[in-house]
């Protein structure tokens, strides 16, 4: 008799137990977290390619040197005046003249790759900011630099 009473009891845990995991699989991602896709659905045309890969002067006087590679593109900060180039990162087309990096910069190349805007450049390595410069201020509190080509 006692253990007809069990059943019920011990089904009704096993499902709030599932549910319960069912539950934490789908949590939804911390607010701090960034999601940056990097998967390429773009192909950048040989036109395209010929015309970004070149080195850029920024705003904040360093430059920016982009290179293809086997249809993989890559971008460094460099100084005038250093004489070591800061590390390269790779850049993933998303559209026409629409490229991010792993860590969430964003490039947008334009007039036939004369021009160039990064936002997020406080994630490149080797970004040299003026203590002049100004970055904005996100709503969550975070800053965010935009780099122009001149």
């Amino acid at each position: 008799m006692q253990s007809s009473r069990l059943f019920p009891i011990a089904a009704a845990v096993l499902l709030s137990l599932a549910s319960t995991a069912a539950l934490a699989q789908s949590a939804p991602t911390p607010t701090d977290s960034v999601r940056v896709s990097v998967s390429s659905p773009y192909r950048v045309t040989a036109e395209e390619a010929e015309q970004i890969e070149q080195v850029y002067q920024l705003s904040n006087e360093q430059m920016l040197v982009v290179r293809e590679d086997n249809l993989h593109f890559f971008g460094r900060l460099s100084d005038k005046l250093e004489r070591h180039d800061k590390a390269e990162v790779e850049l993933f087309p998303q559209g026409p003249g629409v490229f991010v990096t792993r860590r969430g910069a964003s490039f947008a190349f334009s007039n036939a790759g004369e021009h160039v805007v990064i936002d997020d450049a406080q994630v490149l390595p080797g970004l040299r900011m003026p203590a002049d410069s100004r970055s904005a201020m996100r709503l969550d509190g975070t800053q965010s630099v935009r780099l122009v080509s001149r």
